[in-house]
C-alpha cells in the first residue's frame, strides 16, 4: 500500500491523466445518449409523417378517415363498441377487422399508439385462434402470459376476442384477449382485392 502511495505522489501527472480520461469518457457517454435521443425522436416523427402523408379520403375517395399502409386501407374508429359491433361496422364499410399477417403490419399498428380490437377470436373453439377470414393464427404478438382467457380475473366469463394494447414496450408483444362484450375502439382493413 505504501508503495502505491509513493508511486502516485512520485507521478502526479498519472492521476491527472486518469481524471482527464474519466471526464472525457463521461462526455462521450453523454454524447451517445444525446445521439440516441435524436435518432429516437427522428424515428417517431418519421412514423408520424408516414401516417399523416398516407391519410386521404380513402378507398375510391368515397370514405373519409382512411389511412393507407402498403397495399391496404385502414380506418380507426373514434367510438367504442363490442367486438361483434365493431366487426359489423367494418363490414358495413366494405371492410373487416384488421388481420395482422406480417411483422411490418404489426409495427404499423403499434405506431398508432392506440388500444383497439383486431380481427382475431377463439369463439368457436377455446384456444384455437382464427382470423375473421377463417385462417388460423400462425404468427402471434401476444403480451407475455396472454392469452389467458381471463384466468387472472375470476369474475370474467371468458376472453375470446383479441385486441392490441397501447403502452407496451415491445412492438411484437401487444396483443391481449378480452371478453368480447367489452367496448373498445377498432380498426377496419380494406385491401386491394376488396376495393370497389
Amino acid at each position: 500500500m505504501l508503495e502505491m502511495s509513493e508511486a502516485i505522489y512520485a507521478k502526479p501527472d498519472m492521476t491527472k491523466k486518469v481524471k482527464f480520461d474519466r471526464g472525457e469518457m463521461e462526455e462521450r457517454i453523454v454524447d451517445i445518449y444525446v445521439s440516441a435521443d435524436t435518432l429516437r425522436d427522428h424515428e417517431t416523427s418519421t412514423k408520424t409523417e408516414d401516417v399523416e402523408h398516407t391519410s386521404t379520403n380513402g378507398p375510391g375517395d368515397q370514405h373519409t378517415g382512411w389511412n393507407k399502409f402498403e397495399s391496404c386501407w385502414y380506418f380507426v374508429s373514434s367510438e367504442k363498441k363490442t367486438w361483434s359491433e365493431s366487426r359489423q361496422d367494418c363490414v358495413e364499410r366494405g371492410a373487416d377487422l384488421v388481420i395482422v399477417n406480417s411483422r411490418e403490419k404489426q409495427r404499423f399498428l403499434f405506431s398508432l399508439n392506440k388500444t383497439f380490437w383486431i380481427g382475431l377470436t377463439d369463439r368457436e373453439t377455446e384456444g384455437s385462434w382464427k382470423w375473421v377470414d377463417g385462417t388460423p393464427l400462425r404468427t402471434s404478438y401476444w403480451i407475455i402470459g396472454q392469452p389467458d382467457n381471463g384466468r387472472s380475473v375470476s369474475t370474467v366469463p371468458g376472453e375470446d376476442c383479441a385486441f392490441i394494447r397501447k403502452g407496451q414496450d415491445q412492438p411484437e408483444k401487444t396483443w391481449n384477449d378480452l371478453n368480447c362484450a367489452e367496448k373498445r375502439i377498432w380498426i377496419c382493413e380494406m385491401c386491394n382485392n376488396n376495393l370497389l
